[in-house]
């Protein structure tokens, strides 16, 4: 019981943080790709040729990901396990498509009536399965959506719902610039899990990422949650006690604060092909996760990536809470390797 008590307190928090809680389906929120989940889970202006950056940004699909294949599978906070599968193809003259499925995993729990005595178990578990598409307008710009159709069951309740992603990407290659325009979780519940139907997790983002002409290093920047302007809220640990009237004052997030809660910072290093290394941070989970008693690392990740004969390993770290955090594997292959060495 108290597993699943933390599943339904932390898990919106750290899907969506304080914005969190508000909406219905939080898992979509959820980054699986451990190469981006280390750029600090928002990476929707990284072109390199990975079908992990489209997945959360559509536009980025192209035609260089065709035959790609992508699983993941992350250890949650509280035994939670959550994985994808991903692949994509191109079409000439029609564009560049993939799909995707995402299955949450919650375990097993104690069912126990008012007074305590235990009738049995049951289960929870969120699947999603995503279908995108993109297509070239010309060699600055390219446009792609994404549809999900989502379903929930925790015992005996369930839920459907469809929602889609919508993405612009600008590049200009000979700078090694690219920036996006993301629109995320459009959409609703096709049946509630009660009478009362809940919103889904809308979001906005905007990224901008440039790669440096003489360094092997792409810098990021990343615009979350447009949609809402203020994401401060009051927290009622946050306050100080005059020490002349004793009157207890709230602090309340100053405007800069509230403007930084939007800014996510991303980095990855890659000399190579075969080897990469992500850095991220967002201020926004630091604020809200972290502890005024001790020092913690929350909101930050870390991850790398190393290709072994036509295998790409990647792995991240991203520090939640000093409750957990999650460990990601990623494995990412091309079909299209083995073709031309077979031809």
């Amino acid at each position: 019981m108290k597993r699943l008590l933390l599943v339904l307190v932390l898990s919106p928090l750290f899907g969506s943080a304080q914005v969190g809680g508000q909406t219905t389906f939080q898992f979509l929120n959820n980054i699986a790709s451990a190469r981006v989940a280390g750029q600090g889970s928002n990476a929707i202006a990284n072109t390199a040729p990975d079908i992990n950056f489209a997945l959360y940004n559509p536009s980025l699909l192209n035609a260089d990901m065709s035959g790609q294949l992508s699983t993941s599978i992350v250890d949650y906070v509280s035994d939670i396990r959550f994985a994808d599968l991903a692949y994509a193809q191109h079409f000439d003259s029609v564009g560049t498509f993939f799909a995707q499925l995402v299955y949450f995993d919650y375990g097993e729990f104690d069912r126990a009536n008012v007074i305590g005595i235990r009738q049995g178990t049951f289960s929870g578990n969120d699947l999603s399965f995503n279908v995108g598409y993109s297509y070239k307008i010309d060699s600055n710009w390219r446009l792609g959506a994404t549809m999900k159709v989502i379903n929930s069951v925790y015992d005996t309740w369930s839920s459907w719902g469809l929602a889609w992603d919508a993405g612009v990407t600008y590049q200009i290659p000979s700078r090694r610039l690219a920036m996006a325009l993301v629109m995320r979780n459009a959409g609703f519940q096709l049946n509630p899990y009660a009478e009362e139907r809940e919103n889904l997790p809308f979001e906005i983002q905007f990224g901008i990422s440039n790669r440096f002409e003489h360094m092997p290093l792409r810098w990021q920047i990343t615009l979350e949650h447009l949609e809402t302007l203020d994401l401060r809220y009051t927290d009622p640990t946050a306050f100080t006690v005059n020490q002349f009237t004793g009157e207890v004052e709230e602090n309340f997030p100053s405007i800069w604060n509230n403007l930084l809660r939007h800014v996510v910072i991303g980095a990855e290093f890659a000399p190579s092909e075969s080897f990469n290394i992500q850095f991220g941070y967002s201020f926004r989970k630091r604020q809200e996760l972290n502890l005024d008693t001790r020092r913690t690392v929350a909101g930050f990740s870390v991850g790398g990536g190393i290709k072994i004969y036509k295998f790409y390993f990647h792995y991240s770290r991203n520090m939640y809470h000093i409750a957990g955090g999650a460990n990601q594997i990623t494995l990412r292959t091309s079909f299209e390797q083995f073709r031309k060495k077979k031809e």
